[in-house]
């Protein structure tokens, strides 16, 4: 499981050049997303204060930008899978690996985090759907959002196995990074509920 970024209402107020009474107004009125812990102390995820920041138009930093990209492990044994890392790499919105057998799949779970794994499964050879079990059944793996790619008629197998969405990779193209950062969206949600 990845690490979850947190902030502090003083972290916040120092990047912010504010005092720490005024990021706790900014959560009071709605305007910063934070939770409260169970001492009463404000923590503030990094993408919701990198958001704030843009939608107040405030500077950032590309060092604070860079720590909050989702991070996206590719697995698949295929050129199609190596077209996916480049084309998710190319729009920088999220920081990719690429693995092309089971064993080594595993093992960047494990030391990548990453928050999504694609499963290519466009004649592949990597076992994607014994992989999608072993994220669920995982405790590395449970809290990892998973995206198949594949031919239409592989939908439901990679449903079955646990995958969180599906995409035809005749649209892989246009809508992968549409399709991860609302599967990522969609997960944050559900944990934050």
């Amino acid at each position: 499981m990845s690490e979850i970024k947190l902030l502090t209402t003083g972290q916040a107020a120092r990047y912010c050049h504010v005092s720490q009474a005024t990021i706790v107004n900014w959560i009071k009125r709605g305007k910063l997303k934070a939770y409260a812990t169970p001492g009463g102390h404000h923590r503030i995820l990094l993408s919701d204060f990198l958001a704030f920041l843009e939608t107040y138009k405030m500077p950032m930093d590309s060092a604070l930008r860079t720590q909050s990209r989702p991070r996206v492990l590719i697995a698949g044994d295929s050129p199609h899978a190596t077209m996916l890392a480049r084309t998710l790499q190319g729009g920088g919105r999220f920081d990719v690996a690429l693995s092309s057998n089971g064993y080594e799949a595993s093992a960047q779970v494990v030391r990548f985090g990453p928050d999504a794994v694609v499963l290519d499964m466009t004649g592949a050879t990597l076992d994607c759907l014994a992989l999608c079990r072993w994220l669920r059944a995982s405790p590395e793996g449970e809290a990892i959002s998973v995206l198949a790619v594949g031919d239409p008629e592989d939908e439901e197998a990679a449903r079955t196995a646990g995958a969180d969405a599906y995409l035809p990779s005749a649209a892989v193209a246009d809508r992968l990074e549409a399709k991860l950062e609302a599967l990522l969206e969609s997960e944050r949600n559900r944990g934050k509920g």
